[in-house]
């Protein structure tokens, strides 16, 4: 039975819904939902810095909104590195069973230049990966 649910955050709206389909899976099992947010570790300079800061605290915050309106308990943080390896670091960290994170529907050439945060969490996590799209109107 899943008890433990990470969701990490990036502040985009696609992170918002794969919050709340968290909370849905989560509900039944009165599941405790992580929110996670990141900061990337090719962040440099302060003014940089400080503005993912403020978007780290931001996407928390909601995030412990959304989880607190599904009246679910929670737990959040905020790390800074790789962020995939992050994630998976701290599933491990937790004992959780399950992550739940959103896409950014890049495809082709795009996707492959640049990678995929999502894509890496998979290969990395030794655990169930469920992946949310961007919803087509919103894309």
């Amino acid at each position: 039975m899943v008890q433990e649910i990470l969701c990490p955050t990036d502040g985009s709206e696609n992170s918002y819904r794969a919050i709340a389909q968290a909370t849905r899976i989560a509900e039944p099992a009165d599941a405790t939902v992580h929110v996670l947010a990141v900061i990337p570790e090719m962040t440099r300079g302060a003014r940089l810095r400080e503005e993912w800061e403020e978007r780290v605290t931001e996407s928390l915050e909601r995030g412990e909104e959304l989880v607190a309106e599904a009246d679910l308990e929670f737990e959040s943080e905020r790390r800074h590195g790789p962020v995939a390896q992050e994630i998976v670091e701290y599933a491990d960290d937790h004992d959780v069973d399950m992550i739940v994170m959103g896409t950014h529907g890049r495809t082709g050439l795009h996707k492959f230049l640049v990678g995929s945060v999502t894509q890496r969490t998979i290969e990395l996590a030794s655990i169930p990966v469920v992946t949310v799209p961007p919803d087509e109107d919103t894309g």
